[in-house]
């Protein structure tokens, strides 16, 4: 039978797990109380499960730790820097034959970062249902909440921060995704690799038994956090010299950074331990989670938690594609060596430049040689008899630049970065279609990170979606940007767990909530999603190259005029549109038999302020409908909307169309009462060019415009030849 450390009579009946010592437990696991036996299977599981598995992980990767210092040394600039096996240390700087250090290394790095990143991720949401309309409208939001969350959490900085983690160590993070229950919000934490240990028997990251990160927290922090253990807290007596888990990490950052560890009681710090192990009920085989935090003071667990969860909270992101392994050899390692020969063959031509070009001279002993320099020039001077001459130089071996080439060449060819890449545009490339092929070229053999970029994401959104589904009990407003100007939306958002209830609700608006004087959506985001998630364009790697491209496609019909002005990054897309639209129909030729009949564009605008004043004007069927509703529409959102909309009706009714109804719909409306007016992105009556970009409203239907035309004429015609003018009111 397995003996514990004493626990006395009164302190198991009267003391909670929180409260019992170390010190007062005694007798047999089979004596003590429930809730002594809990507290013992904590220190049980610490001691024989959490500890030894951080232990195995960082013996497994103790080799990578080795690689990954003198790597990220290189990249740093330390070119020179060297481990010494017998002392276990590592020289950053000694005397070596290569005094010229180039760094290709982070140039290159740079540019494939870069070109990596160029693009925005584009998340696509697949709706869990396709036939309902509330699961599109769930899909819809649920791509703009990651959005916003891109923008607001600073996911761009930390994408390309953690593919340049793994350009050096293959791997890149992990990102933790976590629920801050102080902000109430969700946020991801970008860890270092150093930091962070995975089950060393695992083939994926899926699949590892456990994983533990140890990063480094103040003491002070660790001894008044509430949540702790107070038994843990108390067996931690102060901080630790150590500044990282691993010994290489700590070793780069007191040789780069020059930090020392502090061992006051106010600045001193410790290595703080989380893990995450994955544990089997003895009956049914289900698959938990459990959370334990540690120090290595510790003999109880700081925090001991059993999670149904399946999945980690973290996603790590693989740069290399080893089979079956989780660490890979990495970029870096291919490139360093190839950098390491340049430095040399760099350093041969220096040397020849600045010592054997500056000549040579052949004196004799004692010939009393010396250089004397006035007015006139130089005069060297030596004894009678003894002989001085120049030395003949021989040139520097052409092996020299043919090699510096050679390498040059395999530098390119390797890292996967040519001379397009790296912005310098080749001899006999000329157009932007040129460079973008070329950068082409390039981008195909970094498929495998943005390949892998794109799959990491996905994992990350549908962690995130997941969540904010789990943990938001209350809505949160979305103020989402968009990708340009004019993509702006305002909404909120909530998780399955919200209690919906009758307060800021009211009837017809039951998928809506009012926050301050606004109805907004409100959007019930689901913990299980289909995300993908794209990066990189179809339309070229240069502006130049996007510009031909998009015109090229806009002027044979493939795109329209909205969609070819967005791509192009115009800004007021809406308002150009109908300006465009409006002159397109002002220079129509007129066909009309009356040079008399006035201007049907001044006669519009005419309408427009009497309608703003209140006035209805009723339309004449003489009016050339399409150009009096692009005129209409702008003033619409200016005041007496019902008036301009009811006025818009008229026209349409004109036209042989029927007037269109106010659809239900879960968009917001604004405060402001507003009229028919035609959707962004649909057509106007009649005309089958890019659409008019007015406030959202109704959808009025299509007809041929050939057709309407020339009835409108028609019927002009017929009245001015039976005396008929222009009716009443104008």
């Amino acid at each position: 039978m397995k003996k514990i450390q004493d626990v006395s009579e009164d302190t198991k009946k009267n003391k909670s797990p929180s409260m019992i010592d170390v010190k007062d437990i005694k007798g047999e696991k089979e004596d003590l109380t429930e809730e002594a036996k809990v507290l013992y299977e904590q220190r049980d599981f610490l001691s024989n499960i959490a500890k030894p598995s951080f232990q195995s992980a960082a013996d497994g990767r103790r080799r990578y730790d080795q690689e990954w210092l003198a790597r990220n040394l290189f990249w740093r600039g330390f070119q020179f820097s060297r481990y010494l096996p017998q002392s276990q240390t590592v020289v950053l700087s000694s005397r070596q034959q290569a005094r010229v250090p180039i760094n290709y290394m982070a140039s290159m790095m740079r540019a494939i970062r870069n070109q990596a990143t160029s693009f925005r991720p584009k998340w696509e949401v697949l709706p869990a249902h396709p036939s309902k309309t509330e699961s599109k409208t769930q899909a819809r939001y649920s791509q703009r909440v990651l959005d916003y969350y891109f923008d607001i959490l600073r996911l761009k900085t930390k994408i390309k921060e953690t593919l340049t983690q793994g350009l050096l160590y293959s791997v890149g993070g992990p990102w933790e995704i976590y629920y801050d229950k102080i902000k109430k919000r969700v946020g991801v934490w970008l860890l270092d690799p150093f930091d962070f240990y995975v089950d060393p028997m695992a083939e994926d990251f899926q699949e590892a038994e456990y994983v533990i990160k140890a990063v480094r927290r103040p003491l002070t922090e660790v001894k008044t956090n509430p949540n702790f253990n107070p038994i843990a807290r108390a067996e931690i007596t102060g901080g630790e010299n150590k500044i990282a888990a691993s010994e290489y990490k700590q070793f780069m950052i007191q040789s780069v950074r020059n930090v020392t560890p502090k061992s006051t009681d106010y600045s001193s710090s410790l290595i703080v331990y989380q893990g995450d192990f994955r544990q089997r009920e003895v009956e049914t085989g289900k698959q938990y989670l459990v959370r334990c935090t540690w120090t290595e003071s510790n003999l109880t667990p700081l925090l001991y938690e059993e999670i149904e969860e399946t999945e980690f909270d973290y996603e790590m992101y693989r740069a290399d594609l080893n089979p079956k392994e989780i660490y890979g050899e990495s970029w870096a390692k291919h490139v360093m060596p190839i950098n390491r020969t340049l430095n040399n063959l760099e350093t041969s031509t220096f040397e020849y430049n600045y010592r054997f070009a500056k000549g040579r001279i052949v004196v004799d002993r004692d010939s009393g040689v010396r250089a004397i320099s006035n007015v006139h020039g130089e005069i060297i001077s030596k004894n009678r008899g003894s002989e001085v001459k120049s030395l003949d130089l021989s040139p520097l071996p052409v092996s020299v630049p043919n090699q510096i080439q050679r390498m040059w060449r395999y530098m390119e060819d390797i890292s996967g970065v040519h001379e397009a890449s790296l912005g310098r545009v080749p001899t006999g490339v000329r157009t932007g279609v040129g460079i973008a092929e070329l950068k082409q070229s390039d981008a195909t053999s970094q498929d495998d990170l943005v390949d892998n970029l794109e799959d990491f994401l996905s994992n990350v959104g549908k962690k995130l979606l997941k969540k904010i589904a789990k943990n938001y009990t209350s809505y949160e407003l979305v103020r989402d940007l968009g990708v340009r100007e004019g993509n702006e939306k305002y909404f909120a958002i909530i998780g399955e767990g919200f209690k919906k209830t009758d307060k800021n609700r009211m009837k017809g608006k039951e998928n809506m909530i009012k926050i301050g004087p606004d109805w907004l959506d409100l959007v019930e985001i689901g913990s299980e999603n289909h995300i993908r998630v794209t990066l990189g364009s179809w339309l070229g790697y240069t502006k130049e190259s996007l510009q031909q491209k998009v015109m090229s496609y806009f002027q044979s019909g493939l795109i329209d005029q909205k969609t070819a002005l967005r791509l192009l990054e115009f800004g007021d897309i809406d308002d150009i549109v109908q300006q465009t639209k409006v002159e397109g129909l002002l220079k129509r030729p007129s066909n009309q038999a009356n040079p008399q009949q006035p201007d049907q564009m001044a006669l519009a605008m005419t309408e427009n302020e009497m309608l703003l004043e209140g006035k209805p004007v009723p339309p004449s069927e003489l009016d050339d409908h399409l150009v009096h509703i692009s005129v209409h529409q702008e003033a619409l959102g200016q005041g007496f909307d019902d008036i301009v909309g009811e006025h818009i009706n008229k026209h349409i009714i004109l036209m042989g169309q029927e007037p269109p109804e106010m659809p239900a719909t879960d968009v917001a409306q604004p405060t402001e009462p507003q009229g028919p007016s035609f959707p962004t992105g649909q057509a106007i009556p009649g005309v089958s060019e890019a659409p008019v970009g007015p406030p959202p409203g109704q959808q009025l239907p299509q007809q041929d415009m050939e057709a309407s035309m020339l009835k409108n004429q028609q019927e002009a015609q017929g009245a001015v030849g039976g005396g008929g003018g222009i009716s009443q009111g104008y």
